[in-house]
This record gives C-alpha cells, structure tokens and sequence, in this order.
C-alpha cells in the first residue's frame, strides 16, 4: 500500500510536503519532490534532506505517512532567542 500512496503523493499537482515515520521513530521530511525519488519496484524511497545526508528507506518499513509541512524546527533547550531589550 505504501509504494502505490507514495507514488500518488510524489506526483501530486500541486505537491504537499509529507513526513515519513519508521519503526525505529525516525522521521524523514519529504519538503518537493525534486528531493525524492522511488525506486521503478516502489521498495525502495530516497529522500534528501535540508542537511547534506541522503536517506534510503525500505518502503516496507515504513510504519505510517503523515501528509502537511513537516514541523517547525524547535529551539535547543534554554534558547530563547536574543536577549530583550
């Protein structure tokens, strides 16, 4: 089932950006499709990051897609921001 709704969201007009969860709890940003790719089989997903890394996901590992922007990334902890004046 993955393979197929990944096909459908990576060719969707216009494209929404999707989160791919897996089993281990990493979650891996789809931002475009221009930074994704799925294997002619459908069992394996590439997806790049805003990070210089690559992801290689087993398709049939994928635990759930959870489609919309992916999260705001959040400030490590006790980082405000700049001081107030």
């Amino acid at each position: 089932m993955h393979r197929n709704e990944l096909r459908k969201l990576l060719k969707a007009q216009p494209f929404q950006p999707f989160t791919v969860h897996l089993p281990e709890g990493r979650q891996v940003h789809v931002f475009h499709h221009d930074f994704a790719l799925l294997s002619p089989d459908g069992r394996t997903l590439v997806a790049y990051g805003t990070d210089p890394g690559v992801n290689i996901i087993d398709v049939m590992l994928i635990s759930s897609i959870e489609i919309g922007p992916s999260p705001a990334p959040s400030a490590p902890a006790g980082v405000n921001g700049p001081p107030q004046a």
